[in-house]
């Protein structure tokens, strides 16, 4: 029989804790319809951290040690949101700067998660790391300010290299509980960093449309695959070594 510290948590989850959906559903529909992201940004990313928070008291001490890792990098957004969003920094800032440092946190503590649990994907990672080195290399390297070039070069090397690496583990983890949830969130915030770097840095065209809805679905998802791994762990398969995927 198992115990009650070995059991996922899904079976004792409160049917009621998930309306604390209707705080990031709201949010999002906010912003979908024009509202500021101001207000409604950190609502949104807020609400995904209150359901955080109730699956985090569902699951039980072994699971939540892993698990927290998930929910403090989706915490970490807020402070990268605070300083690229609140404060509308320039490129040529320190505000930006502390923004990709915000971001870099949240990634780190993500790929501590992931190098504990997940499994890099050769079939991912390499080609992400070929496009995005070339990516740098051959188009970001000299579009950066030049009064904060050099620490804008290693900041955005740096937060480049995590975002590839996580993906990649994310992508190979396919014995994870929402792991699936977790690869396609941390894509999609691949992405809208990209579009960021092409509307911002190269000015190549209007994609900058495109990282607002990116960057909410990234969220949104990372928070799914989170919830899911809180629920439905059990503590003995967080101990297990994963098999490893190509």
């Amino acid at each position: 029989m198992k115990s009650i510290e070995s059991a996922p948590a899904l079976s004792t989850f409160s049917r009621a804790w998930f309306l604390l959906w209707l705080l990031p559903a709201g949010a999002f529909l906010g912003l979908a319809f024009g509202g500021s992201p101001l207000l409604l940004l950190p609502l949104f990313t807020l609400g995904l951290l209150a359901f955080g928070g109730a699956c985090l008291w569902s699951a039980s001490a072994g699971v939540r040690s892993r698990a927290q890792l998930l929910w403090l990098g989706l915490a970490l957004t807020l402070l990268g949101d605070y300083f690229l969003v609140y404060k509308n920094a320039p490129i040529a800032s320190l505000n930006f700067l502390l923004g990709i440092g915000g971001f870099s946190l949240a990634q780190i503590y993500w790929l501590i998660f992931l190098l504990r649990l997940g499994r890099f994907s050769r079939w991912v990672g390499v080609p992400l790391f070929l496009f995005y080195g070339a990516f740098y290399g051959f188009a970001l390297f000299n579009a950066f300010p030049v009064s904060h070039e050099n620490p804008l070069r290693m900041m955005v090397a740096l937060y480049a290299a995590l975002s590839c690496i996580n993906v990649s583990l994310a992508a190979g983890s396919r014995g994870l509980a929402g792991s699936r949830w977790l690869c396609a969130g941390l894509g999609l915030l691949l992405f809208s960093d990209t579009m960021i770097a092409l509307g911002r840095f190269i000015y190549v065209g209007d994609v900058l449309f495109l990282v607002g809805p990116a960057y909410l679905l990234s969220l949104l998802f990372i928070a799914v695959g989170a919830s899911l791994f809180t629920l439905k762990m059990e503590y003995p398969q967080t101990e297990d070594v994963l098999p490893q995927h190509s």
